[in-house]
């Protein structure tokens, strides 16, 4: 059985996934007003050299069973030139 976050609480775990800076020192989830919510925290230093954390609040991200692929998408076919009846040539 997974366990279950108590309203207000939540846990946060060393991000093992973390490839560059900009991605999360922490990750974790909640429960806040009965919904799950995911966090993710940045551990960082102040300009004057004082440690603080910054944390990113949002919904949790959907798992799904196949991985998606972003594909570019096709420019549209250019109409097919009018065909022009000899009858129509002015000349």
């Amino acid at each position: 059985m997974a366990y279950e976050h108590k309203e207000g609480k939540g846990s946060l775990f060393p991000n093992d996934y973390k490839m560059q800076d900009t991605h999360p020192d922490f990750r974790g989830k909640a429960m806040w007003k009965g919904e799950i919510i995911e966090i993710s925290l940045w551990q960082g230093q102040t300009q004057a050299g004082v440690t603080k954390f910054s944390v990113q609040i949002s919904e949790p991200r959907q798992k799904s069973d196949t991985p998606q692929r972003v594909v570019a998408a096709k420019p549209a076919p250019k109409p097919a030139p009018k065909q022009v009846e000899e009858e129509e040539i002015p000349f």
